[in-house]
């Protein structure tokens, strides 16, 4: 019997499976699309029954929100191993999530159900002219999202009404996230927040800790257990927000653990991996400590790998063995230093081993150390 079931074959769960044998915790995973069995990193699969799989694994967890209702996901959910059942049920449609967090007084962009074209009228009445329009479910990295001003709706399918939100368009200072764990005994540990960098919706690299926070960090930290207090949440969830003229908002919840995390591979003495482990396993910890000052952590898409990564010093590579594809997350880098002017010199070092399309990021990422 394996300690651990992870639902969801992608790099989450690999980098889950790679914290287990730090510690001694076994963990599989499954592919989420065929019910195959992955042990551990291995890319072997194993067909397996889910009677089979409920004997094998007393904890059950996943990787991602967004799961197809097949046969053997569906009946998972079904038993007690399956953790955090409201939470996966509700977080990942976008207007339960947006309810939930007007309910708990969290603070997000104020939105509306889009059934119609005629409804982005009156939701730029009541919310302003400029709109962000999301599907309800799915859309992820960019996907299923477009910008509304006036007379702009052209873009929107048809078929996508009934199936979306507009929220109003924030003119935020900077995109924060904060990832927390919670214990099944309320107790939860944070930690700091983090300084994104999106372009076209999807993460490019994470500063952390985020400049000019203390007072930030406690609001983030009340606001994100208040969520997942509410839900009876164990394990690691992310919030992310925009730091905006209206205060702290909250963009987007993610059940899991994610890519604003990565950066505590390196950065922190436990890592969020390690920590949704003990946190589902019930096993206590202290609050995890940064072990360096600066920490970033730069995405890897639609790339080649370069053997060169592996010989910078202050390096650390994870490369996710995926087929390559334009626009996908394919690794991550993190560096973590002891100082901010470490770590640009490290930063000015790994430059040189990028295309040109990381290296605008990588620049961009330098000039927001720099400004600091």
């Amino acid at each position: 019997m394996s300690d651990i079931l992870v639902v969801g074959a992608g790099q989450l769960g690999l980098m889950m499976a790679v914290a287990g044998a730090r510690f001694g915790i076994s963990v599989d995973r499954m592919d989420h699309v065929t019910g195959e069995i992955l042990p551990g990193t291995s890319r072997t699969r194993i067909k397996m029954s889910l009677e089979k799989i409920i004997e094998n694994y007393p904890v059950i967890t996943a990787e991602l929100e967004h799961l197809l209702g097949n046969d053997i996901v569906e009946g998972l959910r079904e038993f007690p191993a399956w953790l955090n059942t409201e939470a996966m049920a509700l977080l990942p449609a976008r207007d339960q999530q947006k309810a939930l967090l007007d309910q708990l007084g969290v603070a997000t962009s104020p939105w509306q159900a889009i059934t119609k074209p005629d409804d982005l009228d009156s939701a730029q009445v009541k919310l302003g002219s400029d709109l962000v329009v999301k599907t309800i479910r799915d859309g992820y990295d960019g996907k299923g999202q477009w910008i509304v001003s006036q007379g702009g709706v052209d873009d929107i399918p048809s078929s996508a009404y009934g199936n979306i939100i507009a929220e109003r368009k924030i003119n935020f200072t900077r995109e924060l996230s904060l990832v927390g764990a919670r214990f099944a005994d309320g107790q939860c540990r944070f930690f700091p927040l983090v300084e994104n960098y999106h372009q076209k919706g999807m993460l490019r690299y994470t500063l952390a800790p985020a400049s000019e926070c203390v007072e930030l960090q406690a609001q983030a930290e009340q606001m994100l257990q208040t969520v997942m207090d509410n839900l009876n949440y164990v394990g690691v969830m992310a919030m992310e927000c925009f730091e905006s003229e209206f205060g702290l908002l909250v963009n987007e919840l993610a059940p899991r653990v994610h890519n604003s995390g990565h950066w505590t591979q390196a950065g922190t003495d436990y890592s969020q991996f390690d920590l949704h482990l003990f946190a589902i396993l019930g096993r206590s910890v202290q609050a995890p400590e940064r072990i360096k000052t600066s920490s970033m952590m730069l995405n890897l898409i639609g790339c080649e790998w370069n053997p060169e990564w592996n010989s910078l010093p202050g390096i650390q590579c994870w490369w996710y063995g995926k087929s390559w594809r334009e626009n996908r997350k394919l690794g991550h880098i993190n560096i973590s230093c002891k100082s901010s002017n470490a770590l640009l010199e490290i930063c000015d070092r790994l430059k040189l081993t990028l295309d040109h399309f990381h290296q605008k990021m990588l620049e961009l990422a330098i000039e927001r150390l720099r400004s600091d």
